[in-house]
């Protein structure tokens, strides 16, 4: 049984440090003490990177927090057709979009996550049970409870794709009967690993400043690439949005940000705006577009 929350969104804003102000849905539903134990393991995690910041540092951890943010609002765009495709009986695609919308959020997860070494494109390109692994050992400093039930309702989504992704079964969704994971289940998943990631950063945030007030650049970086360029075996893309976005954040990011902080008005319009296409019937991209990340 789930205890509510005394703590409010000033409450936490102020344990982690942050300037940020968040209505954190999911997280309302741990007790006082799991959160707080969260946030003190988290800021300790936080401390040794805090203590030797400096601008590679920060140019590694925009770019976490750049490919975190793009994660969640990718998981939202799923999540949404998810909920559209429930709507209108499109039954083929529910397996695919809850196993990617909880997945993507799980990556967004570990990108943020202190303890977490940057590899780049080694970390970005996980497999997926070793991310639905790390996802799970992780969330235990939350509470063992959950990291039981969401670890595993991720492996049983994850075997749910993979049948429709290798035999699939002739009787569709209903093979699965009462164990077919529950879109608005995964939807709660999803935001309670956005809701982290989130407090993750603002914890980091929170050991910066109250390390130094110095504001720090981006300098160039390798790794840079990571957040613009879409290589492929046949084909190598620069996004243009990608190019305008992160040129934006070159010259404004000084320090780590809670994800909600990175999220700006523009960027969530255009990043939403992509998949709109010429014709304004049916789904609509846009909607609920903070359906997982809360959006100021």
């Amino acid at each position: 049984m789930y205890t509510a929350t005394k703590l409010n969104a000033a409450d936490i804003a102020r344990l982690a440090g942050s300037d940020f102000e968040y209505r954190y849905k999911e997280l309302s539903k741990s007790s006082d003490a799991e959160i707080r134990r969260y946030i003190e393991r988290t800021r300790s995690l936080a401390a040794p990177i805090a203590a030797n910041f400096n601008d590679e540092r920060n140019a590694e951890w925009f770019i976490r927090s750049y490919l975190a943010l793009k994660l969640i609002l990718a998981s939202t765009l799923l999540a949404n057709t998810a909920l559209y495709a429930r709507d209108h009986n499109l039954q083929a695609v529910r397996p695919y979009l809850s196993y990617y919308l909880m997945l993507n959020c799980c990556r967004a997860f570990i990108f943020t996550l202190p303890c977490v070494p940057w590899k780049g494109l080694t970390t970005i390109e996980a497999t997926h049970s070793k991310i639905l692994n790390i996802a799970s050992d992780k969330l235990k400093r939350l509470s063992a409870n959950e990291e039981r039930r969401c670890g595993s309702i991720l492996r049983i989504a994850q075997e749910q794709r993979n049948l429709f992704s290798y035999r699939f079964p002739a009787t569709g969704l209903s093979l699965f009967g009462a164990s077919l994971v529950d879109l608005d289940v995964a939807i709660d998943i999803a935001r309670l690993f956005t809701e982290l990631a989130q407090l993750n950063l603002a914890c980091l945030e929170g050991e910066i400043r109250k390390k130094t007030s110095d504001a720090f650049s981006i300098p160039e970086a390798d790794d840079m690439w990571h957040t613009l360029r879409y290589k492929t075996a046949a084909q190598d893309f620069i996004d243009d949005d990608d190019y305008y976005r992160v040129g934006y954040f070159h010259r404004k990011y000084t320090g780590p940000v809670a994800l909600v902080g990175m999220a700006t008005e523009g960027l969530v319009e255009d990043f939403f705006g992509a998949w709109s296409g010429d014709n304004q019937m049916g789904f609509d991209p846009d909607i609920r577009n903070d359906l997982l990340l809360d959006l100021l």
